[in-house]
């Protein structure tokens, strides 16, 4: 098994109804640039969300992710706040 340490980054789009859009999840290479890119995407689409995960790639299985940070819209608190700690 290859199991590896995968950080990724899931941007949210506040549209101009104030409307949020979760956009394709992305992978990076490390927590610190999954936060730092989690921030960018805050303050220029609106919200972020920064997630690792546990994944086998040769038997292509990913575990559920695990929310590190979240930043912009998706920081404040709202009616699914309760359940937010799972991601991707």
């Amino acid at each position: 098994m290859a199991r590896v340490a995968e950080f990724g980054v899931i941007p949210v789009f506040r549209d101009r109804d104030g409307r949020l859009a979760v956009q394709p999840q992305m992978i990076f290479p490390s927590e610190e640039d999954a936060k730092r890119a989690a921030q960018i995407f805050a303050e220029v689409l609106g919200g972020a969300v920064a997630f690792s995960r546990v994944a086998d790639r040769e038997a292509g299985v990913t575990e559920d992710g695990v929310i590190i940070a979240k930043y912009g819209a998706m920081a404040k608190p709202g009616p699914a706040s309760a359940t937010a700690s799972r991601a991707a």
